[in-house]
């Protein structure tokens, strides 16, 4: 089991789950695991999970329509992989992070390990269809290049936030946009450019004031650059291909 890849895991993920029943108010990073493996965790330690799955989420896919929250958990396990780590099985229904629009349900396999970040496997239930995605993108992007709404700019440093959020996130350890300082847009060829400064709330209390710049071309995957000079690793960067340069941070939303 040591020598299995990240994806080889997951594969595994659904012979390994266990049920297990969150103990309320209790830290599960100071409750060691049962002889069979399996874990306690407070529903606060379940939902920090589940919203990191969903910022990872909610920047892949780069899409202002579909910027998703967790609003309830419906079913949650986790498992200690001996040697491995731990393996937290989700289900949980979203909503829009700013319009509050349902969002469905989605269902989650979160593997943290000891040296490396979680590997994250999702998937939602779409409320809309791709073509009414396509369109509501559309309807944005043409009314940014109109105006510059402070309400049309939260999406974009929602998306940059989560992707800095979801990077900086560990087991024990979420994080969440608290504010927006400072946004600016501007045009580039047929894409958009936004900067921003945001600030960055943490379970632990260690907010990081963070620089984003986000490229948005309709037809290209979402690109985030960002410095928060708090970090050791900053001048972070990527695109909506998943492919990186650099290391690595990451965000979620609380007010919008």
């Amino acid at each position: 089991m040591p020598g299995m890849s990240p994806v080889a895991l997951l594969l595994l993920l659904p012979l390994l789950q266990c049920s297990a029943r969150p103990s309320a108010g209790r830290d599960p990073e100071y409750l060691p695991p049962l002889p069979q493996g399996v874990l306690q965790a407070s529903d606060l330690q379940y939902r920090r999970v589940a919203q990191t799955a969903v910022q990872y989420l909610n920047y892949q896919q780069g899409s202002p329509s579909l910027l998703r929250k967790v609003v309830y958990l419906a079913k949650t396990s986790v498992r200690n992989i001996p040697g491995v780590g731990h393996v937290y099985s989700l289900r949980f229904y979203t909503k829009h992070i700013q319009t509050g629009q349902n969002l469905g349900k989605c269902s989650a396999n979160v593997l943290y390990q000891k040296t490396s970040k979680p590997v994250i496997e999702i998937n939602c239930a779409n409320n809309k269809d791709a073509d009414q995605i396509k369109k509501d993108d559309f309807n944005l992007y043409t009314k940014l290049k109109a105006t510059s709404s402070p309400d049309e700019l939260k999406y974009f440093a929602n998306i940059g936030s989560s992707y800095i959020a979801w990077k900086q996130a560990n087991e024990y350890v979420g994080y969440h946009m608290k504010e927006i300082k400072d946004a600016k847009k501007r045009e580039r060829d047929n894409a958009l450019e936004f900067d921003y400064t945001v600030l960055i709330g943490s379970d632990d209390l260690k907010d990081l004031t963070c620089h984003m710049q986000i490229t948005w071309n309709l037809d290209l995957p979402i690109k985030v650059k960002y410095d928060c000079p708090t970090e050791e690793s900053s001048a972070e960067s990527a695109d909506g291909s998943g492919e990186e340069s650099g290391s690595y941070d990451y965000l979620v939303d609380t007010n919008f």
